[in-house]
């Protein structure tokens, strides 16, 4: 058994296949026919899905100085 990581999957957004979330072997992805995966279900021809953005980190409200 091997493990592999997509060189186009920058944090879980293809690159390859503009704004998706990563799925090797999607429509689009460079390993669509190419390969044969375990889990019958990756062997399908699979639409591309939007990938969802991770909401950014608010900073604390600065702290309220005194004037003394």
């Amino acid at each position: 058994m091997s493990a592999w990581s997509c060189p186009h999957d920058l944090e879980g957004v293809c690159q390859k296949v503009a704004g998706a979330r990563c799925d090797p072997g999607m429509r689009g992805c460079v390993l669509e026919g190419q390969v044969r995966f375990a889990n019958p279900e990756a062997n399908t021809v699979r639409k591309p899905q939007r990938a969802t953005r991770p909401e950014p980190e608010t900073p604390p409200p600065p702290r309220r100085r005194l004037p003394f």
